[in-house]
């Protein structure tokens, strides 16, 4: 992929865009041109990872469904924002927008990477051009803009121009009828992400609407007088809109109340603004965070706190040098760092389920822990601390309800995220309560088909792995314990554990956790070089295929290359596990360049050789050579990476897999800046040569840790700290933390 023709292609389609808006005489807000300096926020683009890849030689595969590429919205929103004001082009489909689809259905308050939000679905509508089952309205991209907190679209079907902004717990609409015609509203809350809904809504006054879906509640104010309220009649038999099939619900029949408000509006030749304040706790929480965030507010004012929250916050790193489509790429990956997790807690402090209680901290929702504790967690370790200091607290707060910290999918990796907070000095919560939280996971013997923190742990505290079931002719579909996985997971988590009774002087902890963590070599197969499934009386899974993907068996999302070298705590020990470096080599080597064999499987998209960039098992893989005292051969994968699996396709805005909540997207943030949480439990970082000639990272320790690329080379020759050599290949964090100077010189 030709990277100069790559990025003309993704400024060009930019300027098209602008051109074509200024031509329509669609304008974003004044305060966005006209700066000497370029703002950050005009490097983000929201649409990246809104497309799909179709081309089978980028995916390694013939697609037989939309692929998982990037599952990323272009919703307006603030940092962190529990309010993303998304169109809605498909319901179950993650975020809410397929780029190729080319009807809008709703306006939704909530958005995500995944399937259970799009919330309080609203339409405009005119006149009487719809009906219930069918109220969609085409768009063009050329009639579109997306900036951070922004977005506008230019309904065709009813000639209505629709902008959006947002503050943390309220959405702004702005609808400009350019027809003049008889202005409608459609409360469309039978739809969710998740399928249909129980709903409420009231007239409470002459401009306000209030309700709720399901267990979020709304109160909306329009500044036109409302005419009436009408109920239009769905067709029962009607099923709910198709998925994507992406395996978010398919088709199902709608049921309970289906039928859709269409508020009517008096006559006015102002636009139709529309301000909803939302909330998790009650009917007063959602009218009170309007009052407080929104309600004396214009929309340009309200924008306009958005863009400078959003650069505020992009400004925490600058970067000098690259070209345009790499900054492009930068800032708009580091934007989705700072979306999700999204606060919860309600302007005044009270919490769901707890309506008088005010814990004193903003509360977030949990983070999808197993995709981001090795990217996004740790940029918001740097850049956002006291945001993982109110995340940790939830958890806590949540845990001291359940007896246990979230796991989140797979795995049991909370314990890495607070090991690794604690020791770069995130430590304002009851670190005790934390601790305890730890251990209650890892030592819960949950049984077999049991819920709980770590499924299948009372086989693995009794044998040191999680055995596979023996099942005849698994497929990629089978569901079973994935214990290969589990295990590495597990020893791994076991690790982080052991730093943080290290740190509290827990010593019998520490020995117990640091003998668990070498349970990875419980489940390695000498004989393949592989990790493997054993059955719980000791032997391996037969037949073996190392090639063959599973989902959920011996392996999760992977097979046994993209699972085998998981073992970021120890890759010394897993080193000496095979004959010699050079067997281990020769073995990575393979990984890079053994061909994918065709399998469409759901999560695993885009590779090289065996390696899969479109998801998380394998991220740390490209530096395994380092550990052979050969970063060369790491660099030349890194680069490969960064410059052709990101902004992929003919738009230039696919993503190799699933964002994930902004675990694809950080991987790359911390790859372009050069250094990566190899081990995320550890303070300290893998160093590599940066895109960019220099990187400033404000961090939370109040300094500024400067990155420097010297020389035009693509391999490392020397490094220095503090002017200092650097001892090894990792840069730790105490140094940066200090403000010391990071050199990479290249040859």
């Amino acid at each position: 992929m030709n990277v100069s023709n790559l990025e003309q292609k993704i400024v060009g389609i930019i300027m098209k865009k602008i051109k074509s808006l200024i031509i329509a005489g669609i304008m974003l807000p004044a305060f966005i041109y006209g700066q000497n300096k370029v703002r950050l926020t005009n490097y983000v683009n929201p649409l990246m990872g809104t497309t799909v890849l179709t081309d089978s030689t980028l995916l390694g595969y013939n697609p037989p469904w939309r692929t998982w590429n990037g599952l990323t919205g272009p919703g307006a929103t603030v940092p962190h924002g529990m309010v993303q004001v998304v169109p809605v082009t498909t319901y179950g489909s993650g975020s809410g927008y397929e780029y190729e689809v080319k009807t809008i259905k709703a306006i939704a308050q909530t958005s995500g990477n995944h399937w259970g939000d799009l919330n309080i679905p609203i339409m405009p509508l005119e006149g009487s051009n719809f009906t219930a089952d069918n109220f969609a309205s085409s768009y063009n991209h050329s009639n579109e803009v997306a900036h951070p907190g922004y977005y506008q679209v230019m309904l065709d079907r009813y000639k209505i121009k629709a902008e959006f902004t947002a503050t943390k717990r309220a959405a702004y609409h702005k609808y400009t009828y350019t027809g003049g015609q008889d202005k409608k509203l459609a409360f469309d809350l039978v739809h969710t992400g998740g399928g249909s809904s129980t709903w409420e809504l009231n007239k409470s006054s002459n401009f306000t609407i209030t309700g709720k879906q399901g267990n979020l509640y709304f109160y909306a104010v329009m500044n036109h007088r409302i005419k009436s309220i009408d109920i239009s009649k769905r067709n029962p038999n009607q099923p709910n809109v198709p998925s994507s099939g992406q395996g978010a619900g398919g088709q199902r029949k709608l049921t309970g109340n289906i039928d859709i408000p269409v508020v009517s509006f008096e006559n006015s030749d102002k636009p139709l603004e529309v301000k909803i304040g939302i909330s998790r706790v009650s009917p007063e929480g959602a009218k009170a965070n309007y009052n407080t965030e929104i309600a004396n507010k214009s929309f340009d004012q309200v924008y306009k706190d958005a863009d400078e929250k959003w650069e505020q916050l992009l400004s925490k790193i600058k970067v000098t040098g690259g070209t345009k489509k790499q900054k492009i790429m930068f800032y708009s990956c580091l934007y989705r760092q700072f979306c999700p997790p999204n606060v919860t807690s309600d302007a005044d402090g009270k919490i769901a389920g707890e309506r008088d209680t005010i814990p004193g901290f903003e509360t977030y929702s949990s983070p999808a822990i197993w995709d981001v504790f090795r990217t996004q967690l740790p940029v918001l370790d740097l850049i956002q601390p006291d945001v993982s200091n109110n995340i940790i607290k939830s958890m806590i707060l949540n845990g001291e309800r359940s007896g246990f910290l979230p796991t989140s999918f797979h795995g049991d990796f909370s314990s890495v995220f607070i090991a690794g907070a604690y020791a770069r000095g995130i430590r304002d919560y009851d670190v005790k309560k934390a601790y305890r939280l730890m251990l209650n996971n890892a030592n819960t013997p949950t049984g077999d088909g049991t819920k709980g923190p770590r499924p299948h742990n009372a086989q693995y505290l009794k044998l040191g792995y999680v055995p596979e079931a023996n099942i005849q002719n698994p497929t990629t579909e089978t569901v079973s314990t994935a214990g290969t996985t589990k295990t590495l997971e597990f020893a791994y988590s076991d690790y982080s554990i052991a730093q943080m009774a290290k740190a509290l002087e827990d010593n019998d902890t520490y020995k117990t956790m640091m003998n668990r963590s070498q349970n990875y070599r419980k489940v390695f197969d000498i004989q393949t070089g592989f990790m493997r499934g054993r059955l719980a009386d000791g032997k391996w899974v037969t037949p073996f295929d190392p090639n063959y993907p599973y989902y959920e068996f011996m392996y999760r999302e992977a097979n046994a290359w993209q699972a085998s070298f998981f073992v970021t705590h120890d890759t010394k020990g897993l080193i000496s596990l095979y004959k010699s470096p050079k067997d281990f080599e020769l073995k990575i080597d393979s990984l890079f360049s053994v061909p994918w064999g065709g399998y469409a499987k759901d999560n695993l998209s885009v590779f090289l050789g065996q390696f899969c960039m479109g998801n998380q098992p394998d991220f740390t893989y490209p530096y395994l050579y380092y550990f052979l005292n050969k970063p060369e051969k790491s660099q030349a994968i890194l680069t490969k990476l960064l410059s052709d699996y990101f902004g992929m396709g003919p738009e230039g805005l696919a993503l190799a897999g699933m964002d994930d909540y902004g675990s694809l997207t950080g991987w790359y943030v911390l790859n372009a800046m050069g250094i990566y949480p190899y081990s995320p439990a550890d303070p300290e970082y893998i160093v590599s040569v940066p895109i960019f000639d220099k990187v400033e990272i404000q961090l939370g320790s109040g300094k500024t840790f400067i990155i420097n690329k010297k020389g035009i080379g693509k391999n490392i020759s020397k490094i220095t700290i503090g002017g200092a050599p650097l001892h090894g290949w990792f840069v730790k964090y105490d140094d940066m933390s200090k403000g010391k100077q990071l050199d990479i010189y290249t040859k």
